[in-house]
């Protein structure tokens, strides 16, 4: 009896040094000053902390009521002062494109974000040289600065990005994607972009955007490199720290986004953030809602855009339009509006997964963000789209494209186009179908997603960085990777046989001028 006690506890002893062994350290980094990058990806830290890793989260919005020692939390809301800095709206309507907007403020922005990451004082105690902090994985967020990429360096771990919408070129660029200026999914282009787009339009997307590429890579990484080495010592250049990404976590539905070549290190999920038990809704809107009689709308420019920034006159657009109509509007406004219909609900915040959820509601206005996007589908909401920044354009063209939603212009929208607009949506029953039957392809999946993304990051810590899946073309020149100087080549070469060839003919026909003039002459005389 003894001895099987004893060999019992030992048996334990090793199971519990095993588990011990499988249980990782993970940084996880997101530095953008915005709810919708940070809510895609909750689902997998809880994922990876149930499953017994240690987790250090340093973000801008800390998950509410975690009380875990192995479930730490830095706190870097103080960025939204720089975000929120940054008027959208009037951006939006002064016609700044969003390659504009990242050239203008996009460098400074991301600056003051990563100084705000290595300033802040607990992180200061995680990365200080004399720390003994260790990790096994970093996951960071690319979008708001490379600075962050140090930190793998720092620590000597693998790095795994994360995206809360598609890829930008930039990063993709890095990681030895494919960047194609005039395809559907290059977002930064908004609307130049689409399928067999004129030869001159094509044209300016390449020499526009492989410009920005440029001008962007060597502005935003001098600028970055100079920021990490000045909190982080020395350090090899950010790029070739990027390069060596050994994953990529991608929001991004397949059925919602063109199909184009994709490389083998990324991962696409989509829809962690929809929420399985809903709150409830304020008693004054819960009345609200279940007194629309013929339904209600739902109207919201997210949490980067406020609808109060609007011109008065295109406030007053939607206004009048509401007021027309024989449906309640709850409309996210962050103000009293003036002049509020009789059949308008305002806030300035509300559920908006418990809206989307009720039964009644019949089209969701929005600003095209990519969560929003997802809720939509989620719910099976139309969706009329008024896209502000970002990929926004892209992202309400999607939906158009895919039959579920349209789109306007919020700068030059007209009383007539948006009433319009909404009955269409809400009575022509066909979008709500199709809107139902992208859900359902969405939904059919052989896994479950968030213990997937958990699962490849702990491949990657097992494998030491995955990379045999990374793509092998970040070590080829920018020409070399599309050919360039093979195409420019070949050009030179059927330039010169052109040019010989026609030379030649040029010059036999003189000659034989001359040979046929003589004779006539002589036969004249």
């Amino acid at each position: 009896m003894k001895r099987s006690i004893t060999t019992l506890s030992f048996v334990l002893c090793v199971l519990c040094i095993a588990k011990q062994s499988e249980c990782y350290k993970i940084l996880a980094i997101i530095a953008t000053p915005s709810y919708s990058h940070q809510i895609p990806f909750r689902q997998l830290w809880l994922e990876l902390h149930n499953r017994g890793h240690e987790i250090l989260l340093v973000t801008t919005n800390p998950i509410p009521n975690i009380n875990s020692p192995n479930f730490t939390q830095i706190n870097l809301s103080q960025s939204y002062k720089v975000w929120r800095a940054l008027n959208f709206v009037e951006m939006r309507f002064n016609g700044e494109s969003w390659l504009q907007i990242m050239e203008k403020y996009g460098i400074s922005t991301c600056l003051a974000c990563m100084e705000n990451l290595f300033n802040n004082k607990e992180f200061k105690n995680v990365y200080a040289p004399d720390s003994d902090a260790k990790f096994d994985i970093l996951l960071t967020e690319y979008h708001c600065g490379p600075a962050s990429a140090g930190l793998a360096h720092r620590f000597d771990v693998p790095i795994i990005a994360l995206s809360s919408t598609e890829l930008t070129a930039v990063n993709e660029y890095i990681v030895g994607g494919l960047v194609l200026p005039s395809h559907e999914s290059t977002w930064e282009l908004e609307n130049h972009t689409g399928s067999n787009s004129p030869f001159f339009k094509r044209l300016w997307n390449f020499v526009t955007f492989w410009r920005f590429l440029h001008s962007f890579y060597t502005e935003m990484f001098s600028a970055n490199q100079q920021l990490a080495e000045k909190y982080l010592g020395p350090l090899p250049p950010l790029i070739d720290i990027m390069k060596n990404t050994s994953m990529l976590f991608v929001n991004q539905a397949a059925a919602t986004t063109p199909a184009r070549p994709q490389l083998s290190n990324v991962i696409s999920f989509t829809s962690f953030h929809i929420q399985d038990k809903l709150p409830p809704l304020p008693k004054d809107l819960q009345k609200f809602v279940d007194g629309a009689e013929n339904g209600f709308i739902y109207f919201s420019l997210g949490s980067n855009a406020m609808s109060s920034a609007l011109p008065m006159e295109i406030q007053r657009v939607f206004c009048d339009v509401f007021a027309t109509l024989p449906y309640r509007v709850v409309w996210k406004y962050d103000k009293d509006l003036p002049g509020k219909p009789d059949n308008v609900y305002t806030a300035e915040w509300l559920p908006q997964q418990s809206i989307l959820a009720r039964p009644n509601v019949k089209l969701f206005i929005y600003q095209g963000g990519r969560q929003s996007s997802d809720e939509a589908i989620h719910y099976g909401v139309p969706l009329l789209g008024f896209a502000i920044l970002g990929d926004q354009d892209y992202q309400v063209g999607r939906m158009e494209v895919l039959g579920v939603g349209k789109r306007l212009d919020i700068r030059t929208v007209t009383k007539e186009a948006l009433k319009s607009s909404i009955i269409e949506l809400i009575t022509n029953k066909e979008y709500k179908e199709r809107i139902i039957n992208i859900r359902n392809i969405v939904q059919d999946t052989p896994y479950d997603s968030v213990k997937n993304l958990a699962w490849w990051t702990e491949y990657v810590i097992r494998t030491k960085g995955a990379p045999h899946l990374r793509s092998t073309i970040t070590s080829q020149p920018w020409c070399q990777r599309y050919d360039l100087d093979i195409v420019a080549f070949l050009t030179i070469v059927a330039f010169l046989i052109a040019s010989s060839t026609l030379y030649l003919i040029v010059k036999l026909r003189i000659y034989f001028h001359k040979q046929i003039c003589p004779s006539q002459k002589l036969k004249a005389n």
